[in-house]
């Protein structure tokens, strides 16, 4: 026994000490920083990446050589600056940013940096992590947005590029086979000779950064790769959901799951392998983001999130305002909420110009039942088939199955895990289902005990396995780790603690034993059913309780909330189906297989990046902001029964399990492909809007702005950042009255009446001017809303302004307001 508890403590050290691993930052010795120079502005922000025709042309010699001289800058700050040999230059950014990422040796070097004229800010370089067979259907493509204007499935997304800066890709998937692809007209990438491999007219580029991440001796060579080739699964996964061909058997452990489609499955897919399955770093992830550009993306889809806060004004830091100048250059970018809900303002993605993205269920669920002598019936999580021929099975507990020897030499609460079978009597077990304990406490985490439980099932001929967890804190039943994962014989996992417990009263009370306790007639029984077959009753859209939430700051320093509505929109991110790479070992019960189901917000932006690639291809002539108020305007606040959408853990109120959802946890609504496709009216906003908004922000100024942004704040009295033209009305300090400004344009074929509906936040009075209106196609009208404070809430309250169209558009503004004073 003194030998096992030996193994556990050095177990749990283990543990330990990998978590300190994974946590810290980077080691002294390798410190990276991303250096932003002022005085010059990035390529996408300079008249020589500019046509002629005003277009964009970053491969001209103009802009190649302005690319070139930035670049030589930055190695003449660094020379003028630092020692030869006492740094590493690891990128230029020239297209979205003009600075550089540099490995210094000592931190004293920093201050060195900043002293130099040409330096604007210095940021250390930040962790960044990773943040379908029914979706399709579940979102209603095949009959709307797939068929839109006599369209069909061959159609959707043909001629778009869908970037994806993710974990890389499994080239030989099924869901990236080339079935005759071309590539598109004015793509600009070449794939390089090293990964010339991919390129298959469905994949038209593939690239990978490293130096960051090798900077900061984070890279593992032992189970990743230095290459586009996904070594953990996530970007295979996210890229399959975005534009995975369609129709694509799912075959999971000899099972068939059904068909998978991507939501855009003739857009071209571009792989930027920027992070890798520990994670990886902004340095790489810039890179990848500037040399997407390059490329000429359509979409740029990112599933990752930095691990640490943000700080001062989030809308300025690099990665954000990367993302500004891609969206300048004709990007439409879509990314991932976060995955750090419920609790408010934990969103990881903040930038107007983005689509930030928050998860939804769906209607599908996976049931996994055990079904007791009593008739009782659990719900538990994983996929199997069921025990055999639908009858009761005796059950045996796995305290009660060890050998004579075991109380001597075993550590009887260790082996309760079933971690191997060396101390279980196989006579005993075999031919009943076993139940195991379950308590994550080992160094490979819930899917190696959930493993090592089933093998040891396996190892002593039990007819199944029931793996409870009566220990397990209420907080750990909602980790990820839960997502149903198959398993290879009849078993469930019950992860309710209360559940489990009436499950091992039932199975002590039909359990006889003699006066030393020890077991004469195992009399307890169940039987668990096959849980491979879904259904599709759930109550969906919800949002799910991992989904970031809002509202974000303006600036974390003053703790002043900003007048940016976020998340902006939900999609499916809970137990999705996606592609997977058959090395991938972080997923449960999925090594060696081709697909797997993960849950996250991860998950939900590739949903949207592909709906987006549908809405490109069919109005080719649209601004990116176009397509992003399409999408928000038209957005679903009802459920599959017609009610209001709930949420796991209302941000509003996180103690209960389950509320009515508010635009802080849903945005602007649950997508609606079909309905973006013809909006009736959209909000148009420019790059200058955006630098506008920056201007006006709390702890920004024009030299701020123009540090970061090289963009020019025009003097124009009495701007607010909620007089950004968004298709949402957002103020994070009402005092008073405020007049808000918006302007909309007409994409409608036809003239049409629009008529207002105002649902006003509590507390707040809202007059709209004017309140009706006729457009026709391609004609702008403006509108003033006024916001009046009645009563101080101190928290925000949500309404909203519905246009209501005569040809049958309906236009939804969410308005969000925290009136903080009554007026004079």
């Amino acid at each position: 026994m003194q030998a096992n508890v030996t193994l556990m403590s050095w177990a749990l050290a283990l543990q330990l000490l990998l978590l300190l691993a994974t946590t810290t930052p980077r080691s002294a010795a390798t410190l990276v920083y991303i250096v932003k120079l002022k005085g010059h502005a990035p390529l996408s922000g300079h008249p020589h990446a500019f046509n002629t025709q005003g277009k964009l042309d970053l491969h001209s010699h103009g802009s190649l050589a302005y690319s070139a001289f930035l670049s030589s800058l930055h190695d003449s700050v660094l020379q003028e600056s630092l020692d030869v040999g006492s740094y590493e230059k690891l990128y230029s950014y020239t297209v979205l940013l003009n600075a550089f990422a540099v490995k210094l040796q000592h931190r004293m070097q920093v201050e060195t940096l900043e002293e130099h004229g040409s330096v604007g800010s210095i940021e250390e370089d930040k962790r960044f992590n990773k943040a379908t067979t029914y979706t399709p259907e579940f979102l209603g493509l095949a009959g709307g947005a797939w068929n839109v204007r006599k369209g069909s499935v061959r159609d959707a997304g043909r001629g778009t590029v869908v970037g994806v800066l993710d974990t890389g890709i499994d080239p030989s998937h099924p869901s990236f086979s080339p079935h005759g692809f071309k590539l598109p007209r004015r793509w600009r990438g070449a794939c390089p000779p090293s990964s010339a491999s991919f390129c298959n007219g469905k994949i038209v580029i593939a690239r990978h950064f490293s130096k960051g991440i090798i900077a900061a001796n984070a890279f593992n060579s032992t189970y990743d790769y230095d290459s586009p080739v996904d070594g953990d699964g996530h970007g295979t996964h996210t890229s399959s959901i975005a534009v995975g061909n369609y129709e694509v058997p799912v075959n999971v452990s000899g099972y068939n799951y059904g068909l998978a489609s991507g939501m855009a499955p003739q857009a071209r897919l571009a792989v930027y392998k920027v992070i890798y399955r520990d994670g990886g770093y902004l340095s790489d992830v810039l890179a990848g983001i500037d040399q997407a550009i390059q490329d000429g993306v359509h979409i740029l889809s990112i599933s990752l999130g930095s691990t640490s806060s943000a700080s001062g004004v989030p809308f300025l830091n690099s990665f954000d305002v990367a993302l500004l100048f891609a969206v300048k250059a004709g990007a439409l970018v879509v990314h991932a909420a976060g995955n750090n809900g419920p609790s408010p303002m934990t969103m990881n993605s903040f930038g107007p110009w983005l689509l930030s993205v928050g998860a939804t269920t769906t209607d599908r669920s996976y049931a996994n039942p055990v079904i007791l002598g009593n008739r009782q019936e659990f719900i538990g999580s994983g996929l199997s088939a069921g025990t055999p021929g639908g009858r009761l099975y005796a059950l045996v507990y796995a305290k009660d199955a060890f050998i004579e020897q075991a109380t001597n030499t075993f550590d009887t609460d260790y082996y309760s895990y079933c971690p191997d079978a060396q101390a279980f009597n196989r006579s005993i077990v075999k031919g009943k289902i076993l139940i195991c304990n379950f308590m994550q406490i080992f160094t490979g985490g819930a899917g190696t005990e959930i493993n090592d439980a089933i093998a040891t099932a396996k190892n002593l001929s039990a007819v199944g396995l029931l793996i409870i967890s009566p220990d397990t804190e209420p907080s750990q039943q909602k980790s990820p780790v839960l997502d149903p994962s198959p398993f290879s014989i009849p078993a469930t996992f019950i992860t309710d603690p209360d559940a489990s417990l009436i499950i091992l009263d039932y199975y002590n009370h039909y359990t006889e034993r003699d006066e030393y306790k020890k077991v004469t007639h195992f009399g307890a029984s169940a039987w668990i059913k096959d849980s491979r077959m879904p259904t599709f009753y759930a109550e969906a859209p919800e949002v799910a309780y991992f989904s970031s939430r809002g509202p974000v700051y303006a600036n974390t320093a003053t703790l002043m909330q900003s007048d940016v509505l976020k998340p902006d929109i939900l999609a499916p991110g809970n137990q999705i189906w996606g592609g997977w790479t058959p090395s991938g070992i972080d997923a449960n019960g999925y090594k060696g297989e081709r697909f797997a189901m993960l849950s996250g917000t991860s998950m939900a932006a590739p949903h949207i990046a592909g709906i987006a690639a549908l809405l490109k291809h069919k109005h080719q002539k649209w601004s990116n902001a176009a397509i992003r108020s399409a999408l928000l305007t038209t957005a679903s606040q009802v459920d599959n029964r017609g009610r209001f959408i709930r949420a796991h853990q209302p941000s509003g109120n996180t103690s209960v399990s389950i509320g009515w959802a508010s635009p802080f946890d849903y945005g602007s609504g649950f997508v609606n492909a079909t309905a973006a496709m013809d909006p009736g009216l959209i909000f148009d906003v420019g790059f200058q809007d955006y630098i506008n908004f920056l201007c006006t922000l709390p702890g920004a100024d024009a030299n701020s702005v123009e540090e970061a942004t090289g963009g020019i704040c025009q003097d124009r009295p009495g701007d607010r950042s909620s007089d950004l033209n968004l298709p949402s009305i957002t103020v994070g300090n009402l005092i008073g009255t405020r007049k808000v400004k918006r302007a909309v344009t007409s994409v409608s074929k036809r003239n049409e009446r629009y008529e207002v509906q105002i649902h006003a936040p509590k507390g707040v009075q809202v007059f709209v001017e004017p309140m009706m209106f006729t457009v026709s196609n391609g004609q702008q009208k403006t509108f003033t809303v006024t916001l009046k404070t009645m009563k101080a809430n101190q928290a925000f309250t949500f309404g909203s302004l519905l246009w209501i169209g005569s040809k049958g558009h309906v236009v939804r503004m969410p308005l969000a307001v925290s009136a903080s004073f009554m007026s004079a």
